[in-house]
């Protein structure tokens, strides 16, 4: 269905972004499933999920997926730099290898302060569709 491969596709467009090393160090704190005791501020993969468009695989299908963005910063200012460089990531475009991607949308960028009153969460929610090449 090509989620994995835009996954692991997403991932090098991560680590290839050097504008994200002054906030989430090197080597970046970006994953998917967040460790116990990570560093903040990080960004994790979240929910993936995909819809076949016609109920077969070889006929294309549409991801839907999230990332987040936790900072202990003063105040949302570096989540929103944060969130800024993976909009402009995902605008950039993110195509798994055998896979031809468009249509990609952005359907939410939030930013609030979660209710520890310490730590600001941001979200980018983005739906891509995807078909595998010939």
């Amino acid at each position: 269905m090509g989620e994995l491969e835009f996954r692991k596709a997403l991932f090098q467009a991560i680590h290839a972004r050097a504008s994200l090393k002054p906030y989430l160090g090197d080597p970046l704190r970006v994953f998917d499933g967040v460790p116990r005791g990570a560093t903040l501020p990080y960004a994790t993969l979240e929910a993936v999920t995909t819809q076949l468009l016609t109920g077969h695989l070889e006929e294309g299908s549409r991801l839907t997926g999230s990332v987040g963005i936790y900072s202990r910063h003063a105040d949302r200012a570096q989540t929103q730099e944060i969130l800024q460089i993976f909009n402009e990531l995902l605008e950039a475009g993110v195509t798994p290898a055998g896979y031809e991607s468009a249509g990609l949308t952005m359907t939410e960028t939030s930013c609030r302060r979660l209710s520890d009153g310490r730590t600001w969460y941001g979200r980018i929610r983005f739906s891509v569709l995807l078909q595998k090449t010939a």
